[in-house]
């Protein structure tokens, strides 16, 4: 079998896959109240920022969430194709990544931190974000079930937090965001 063969007969067994997995969704997941708590959850967390964000520092504020969004898509469907760990009870079936924690929850959170108490040092805000978000965060949605360490440990997320903080507030606090304004 040459590569391109091999190749086209994993991309058949992958979409067998992830059909397998759509269905499964559909029979097991969709409308659990799992699925009802994720919804819920993305919904709530941008219902709360709507409401409570500064709008003057609309543009700044999404410019991080939008990197803290594409970052944690990224990073969690590689690990989930690294098996290093999974999700269950997904929002959607079609992105391996957990979206109510990847594109709510995340964002939310480090556009709040960036946006309450300015001057305190992001340093500590990024240490508090990624010492909480890993020992409890990740710790609430593995006893709910719905995330599930294969091969990773809390203590591995900490550096990737403190960075996905530390590129967020860098992000927000260049000086371009003066002049365009």
């Amino acid at each position: 079998m040459t590569t391109i063969e091999k190749m086209d007969h994993y991309s058949r067994e992958t979409h067998e896959i992830v059909q397998q997995v759509i269905e499964l969704w559909m029979n097991e997941s969709l409308f659990t109240w799992r699925w009802w708590f994720g919804l819920l959850t993305t919904i709530l967390t941008w219902l709360f920022w709507f409401k409570y964000h500064k709008k003057e520092s609309r543009y700044r504020l999404l410019t991080a969430g939008f990197f803290v969004m594409t970052f944690s898509v990224s990073f969690d469907a590689i690990g989930v194709q690294l098996g290093l760990w999974s999700y269950r009870y997904e929002v959607f079936p079609f992105i391996p990544a957990y979206i109510p924690y990847d594109l709510a929850l995340m964002p939310v959170i480090i556009m709040s931190l960036i946006q309450f108490k300015p001057r305190y040092s992001p340093i500590k805000k990024a240490l508090s974000f990624a010492l909480l978000t890993a020992f409890i965060g990740e710790p609430l949605l593995v006893f709910t079930d719905i995330y599930k360490p294969l091969n990773w440990n809390f203590f591995y997320s900490i550096p990737i937090y403190l960075v996905i903080y530390l590129i967020a507030h860098w992000l927000t606090a260049r000086k371009k965001f003066d002049e365009v304004s």
